[in-house]
């Protein structure tokens, strides 16, 4: 499949027809122990067991991976969460930030299931990396969660909270004949600062102190009646 994105570089914008050939999902990338920790905390409370190795990495269908600002879902207990975004294309790297919406409810059975069921969310505006490299730590996810009409600040960190695109990339497992080509990385996320929280819609940055820019896109997620 092609995503039709705008890489916005230090000379300007300009397209990039993405072909899609493989979806990862990464997990459980927090640097920090003390964080990841508390991400692990977050999940438990719920039910969802933590996991026997980290970081891991999920492979996922292609068709998941979506710049739409609307998202059906089959439960109200789904939510989104903000990570950067790895595409590689034609030797060239570049980054963005998107939502790995997940069924929370499912979640407690299979951590692949609940996240195969809802899109991939990405903002369609991506940095090359090489331009955000030697500050890469300095840059901030942000997320927002509406629930009732009501705007909350959902996540705030900064990247040095999180495996950079070495950490991700270096541990994922080889050999298995799948694309590196066409490859989209969602990074994994970082802990919420309330718990889990779910919401009608969800919104979320990457923000570059730095060179002063961000990267923002959000969705409406609305729950389908169910008449079984």
């Amino acid at each position: 499949m092609q995503l039709d994105l705008t890489a916005h570089t230090l000379h300007g914008e300009e397209p990039l027809a993405f072909q899609v050939r493989r979806l990862v999902c990464a997990g459980w990338v927090g640097r920090d122990e003390e964080a990841l920790r508390a991400h692990v905390r977050e999940l438990e409370q719920i039910g969802i067991p933590g996991p026997k190795k980290t970081p891991i990495h999920m492979n996922f269908s292609t068709h998941l991976v979506s710049v739409a600002d609307a998202i059906d879902v089959i439960s109200a207990e789904s939510s989104g969460e903000v990570e950067y975004v790895v595409l590689r294309q034609g030797g060239s790297t570049y980054i963005g930030v998107g939502s790995d919406h997940t069924d929370r409810g499912f979640e407690k059975f299979s951590i692949p299931a609940s996240k195969h069921m809802y899109p991939k969310v990405l903002a369609p505006v991506v940095w090359p990396h090489g331009e955000i490299r030697e500050h890469w730590d300095r840059i901030v996810l942000r997320s927002w969660m509406t629930s009732g009409g009501k705007k909350m600040l959902y996540q705030e960190d900064p990247l040095a909270a999180i495996l950079d695109v070495d950490g991700i990339l270096s541990t994922m497992p080889g050999g298995d004949g799948l694309d590196t080509e066409g490859m989209v990385v969602f990074s994994g996320t970082v802990a919420s600062k309330m718990g889990m929280v779910y919401g009608d819609r969800f919104d979320f940055e990457m923000d570059d102190p730095v060179l002063k820019r961000s990267i923002g896109h959000g969705y409406s997620v609305r729950v389908l009646p169910q008449y079984l």
